[in-house]
């Protein structure tokens, strides 16, 4: 077990140290329902932003542009990326075509919140 395994079983464990069945089952619910909730907002960061995991394809020469501050995109798509960014009002991207913050993570996390809560009543 490496070390962050170890770290995540300690703080489970501590956190249910002398709680009661129903506590803990409260607990694992609410556990469940956050791994639900971070799982589901990956999914719909991947579906809205595909354009900030563009460089997961990249090859070496477009890596190397990109750390040279060079998007290896087209600049017809590096326009229509950039409208469809600004229509849903969230930051640009920079001129390497990598994201500048986490506004679109949030706006996921919100809606797998949204979405998941709903369904379960919490």
């Amino acid at each position: 077990m490496n070390r962050y395994k170890a770290e995540e079983a300690r703080k489970r464990h501590d956190a249910r140290a002398g709680k009661t069945e129903s506590e803990i089952e409260s607990i694992d619910r609410e556990d469940a329902l956050n791994t639900a909730i971070s799982k589901l907002a990956q999914e719909i960061h991947i579906q809205r932003y595909p354009e900030e995991y563009d460089h997961y394809s990249d090859s070496i020469a477009d890596a190397s542009d990109r750390r040279n501050g060079v998007s290896p995109m087209s600049a017809e798509y590096i326009a229509r990326i950039a409208e469809k960014r600004l229509k849903e009002g969230v930051a640009p991207l920079a001129a390497n075509g990598m994201p500048t913050s986490d506004d679109t993570w949030k706006i996921a996390c919100s809606e797998a919140e949204a979405r998941l809560r709903n369904d379960t009543g919490n």
